[in-house]
């Protein structure tokens, strides 16, 4: 219970920072495969708990970066992460994907067998506190973290969206700028350094 009302007091902490204006974002080219990978590892003890099985993109030689704050990120994807494991059935799996969207930008993907969301609620699934009738179930939350999610995603210059159908389960995705891979400079020597005794 103290776990969850810190949870609670900091989540609305968060979006009472965004909506000042006053969080701090470090925008910065972040490895796409590693913080999915990273923020995975994370959540595999509580999808093992209900033998959720993750399937997500092999890592390539050659990766893709997006435009992040890489612990806002992370963030968001493990409200997502542990959404999609709360609401799926036991032993259900949960897909992740990511892949070009548009001009410049990269769409992450996160699929899950759940019960579905009713199309007439899915414009309040962003709402700060509105759970949309789960309250009335086991499933744990205080219905901020999709809000929280939507407001970091959007200060960080993407969007973020979902899709879903009674029975069918739902998907869940975020848009984030594509960014160049860091640059890795070289050390600078100066002409005028002694050389080195032979």
């Amino acid at each position: 219970a103290g776990r969850h009302l810190l949870n609670l007091i900091n989540e609305i902490l968060d979006i009472s920072r965004i909506e000042a204006g006053a969080m701090q974002l470090s925008l910065e080219p972040v490895n796409l495969d590693d913080v999915l990978h990273e923020a995975l590892d994370i959540m595999r003890p509580l999808a093992a708990e209900r033998a959720i099985e993750f399937t997500a993109p092999v890592r390539t030689d050659r990766p893709v970066y997006v435009l992040a704050d890489l612990q806002r990120f992370k963030q968001v994807l493990l409200n997502l992460f542990s959404n999609a494991v709360k609401y799926s059935p036991e032993k259900g799996k949960v897909s992740i994907s990511y892949r070009s969207s548009g001009e410049g930008a990269i769409r992450i993907v996160v699929s899950d067998m759940g019960s579905g969301i009713a199309s007439e609620k899915l414009s309040r699934l962003f709402t700060p506190f509105d759970r949309l009738g789960a309250e009335q179930s086991a499933v744990e939350g205080t219905g901020l973290g999709l809000a929280l999610s939507a407001r970091i995603i959007h200060a960080m210059g993407g969007g973020i969206g979902a899709s879903s159908a009674i029975g069918r389960g739902s998907t869940f995705w975020v848009d984030l700028p594509r960014a160049e891979p860091p640059s890795i400079a070289e050390p600078e020597h100066s002409e005028d350094e002694p050389a080195l005794d032979q």
